[in-house]
């Protein structure tokens, strides 16, 4: 429910009730209210501000809650927005962690085999002196 429409009915329930209180000031002035009839008209007038006062809160309450919840939407976007952000980051982040780690699997990979062929040349096995092929 908007509130343009909330407002046009509240004017319109205030409408009826100022005919309702003509109608009854042109009964009491061709002099056919008596006394009881205008104790029951203020009563009715009370009741009717009373509920017009209820109205008015009601409304107001309204307002409020629709902008509460437009304020809630709002925060609600901005969340989803900064959620899908982070986790994209997470994403980004995830995958230079991985290759970082790869590269850093590589270069220790490539280290030790590098180690390996040093201590393996120092000794000698590449040396070309091939063993046990027997000389005279």
């Amino acid at each position: 429910v908007n509130a343009p429409y909330l407002c046009a009915m509240l004017s319109e329930g205030t409408r009826r009730a100022q005919l309702l209180h003509d109608q009854a000031g042109q009964d009491q002035g061709s002099g056919g209210a008596a006394g009881g009839d205008t104790d029951t008209l203020g009563r009715v007038q009370d009741q009717l501000g009373a509920v017009q006062n209820v109205m008015r809160q009601n409304v107001d309450q309204m307002l409020t809650n629709i902008e509460h919840a437009q304020t809630l939407e709002t925060s609600s976007a901005e969340l989803s927005s900064n959620a899908r952000a982070f986790q994209s980051a997470g994403r980004r982040v995830r995958k230079q962690m991985w290759w970082q780690n790869l590269k850093m699997k590589l270069y220790l990979g490539a280290a030790i085999t590098a180690a390996l062929l040093l201590i393996l040349w120092w000794a000698g096995a590449f040396s070309g002196g091939g063993g046990g092929g027997g000389g005279g």
